[in-house]
């Protein structure tokens, strides 16, 4: 029975291998270098942010994810950053830890960041959170854990000014697989996919008081039908935010947001489910905690 558990178990993840991998987020407008490692260094502040995202409240074993990351940039024309991510559904969890770094090329109408980030991704499966409605084999009760390290490498591209932007990531690039219940009866494998971002937006400047971002994001991998975002942002006094983003056959997402200080921002985000999962859910929330590390201005003088 614990065989069969787990193959029907990974026969699943195998069909799920050529499916999005990386968790979903609807406040990427926000979030950006988790999809993009170019983005890191390319806003005028360092930032630390605390993210957590509860997909589908009410489905039993929905996902639920949390990053905890750090934007910064060395000198004029570098950044160097980095994430932690912890992504649970049902009994499986993705954890991985990830450094970035980007090199600006500036132009006199557009900058151009080149971004590379290393990953260590670590896999697992913990079988005390496998519930069987059939138990005919005791050894079940012990419970079918494991757990697999891989490394792994993304690249991406952003061009942008101060009102344009446009990025392209391609994340997971070796393409590794994951083994897992290495033993003489049986051999799991979980093939980590490429996952491609295409991003795109402009800033409107309505007058000294309002902006106005409206962006689309594409996201996709080899094999799946991509997925797209439509999104506006609208700010008031660099204060308070609202937005609202459509995921194309999936979800209506409601986002407001209140900046303090010019230094704290505390964002919340909704997800109306409209595709048929809306039967089984009460919709998706997200919060965002993010601290800004405003840089002191050089002073030369002696006193």
């Amino acid at each position: 029975m614990k065989k069969s558990l787990i193959i029907i178990f990974f026969a699943l993840l195998d069909s799920l291998g050529i499916a999005q991998q990386y968790p979903q987020f609807s406040q990427r407008m926000l979030d950006e270098i988790v999809f993009n490692p170019a983005i890191i260094g390319t806003k005028p502040v360092d930032q630390i942010m605390l993210h957590h995202r509860s997909q589908w409240i009410g489905f039993d074993g929905a996902p639920m994810t949390q990053t905890l990351s750090y934007n910064g940039s060395l000198m004029d024309n570098m950044g160097l950053g980095g994430f932690l991510m912890n992504d649970i559904t049902g009994p499986t969890r993705r954890l991985s830890f990830n450094l970035g770094y980007a090199y600006q090329l500036k132009f006199n109408k557009v900058n151009v960041s080149l971004g590379l980030l290393g990953t260590l991704v670590q896999y697992g499966i913990d079988g005390n959170k496998v519930t069987l409605h059939l138990n005919t084999d005791l050894s079940i009760y012990e419970g079918v854990s494991d757990r697999a390290w891989k490394p792994d490498v993304s690249f991406g591209t952003y061009v942008y000014n101060d009102d344009f932007f446009a990025g392209i990531a391609i994340m997971q690039l070796f393409t590794a697989r994951v083994h897992l219940f290495k033993n003489e009866t049986f051999h799991a494998t979980i093939p980590l996919t490429q996952h491609f971002y295409l991003t795109s937006g402009y800033h409107f400047h309505l007058d000294e008081e309002f902006d106005l971002q409206p962006s689309i994001l594409i996201s996709g991998t080899v094999g799946s039908p991509m997925q797209v975002d439509f999104n506006m942002k609208l700010d008031y006094q660099k204060k308070i935010l609202g937005g609202l983003t459509y995921r194309y056959n999936d979800a209506l997402v409601l986002l407001m947001g209140l900046k303090i200080k010019q230094r704290f921002t505390f964002a919340y985000s909704y997800d109306i489910v409209v595709s048929q999962l809306r039967k089984t859910n009460s919709g998706s929330h997200e919060i965002i905690l993010s601290f800004d590390l405003i840089k002191p201005e050089k002073d030369n003088s002696l006193l």
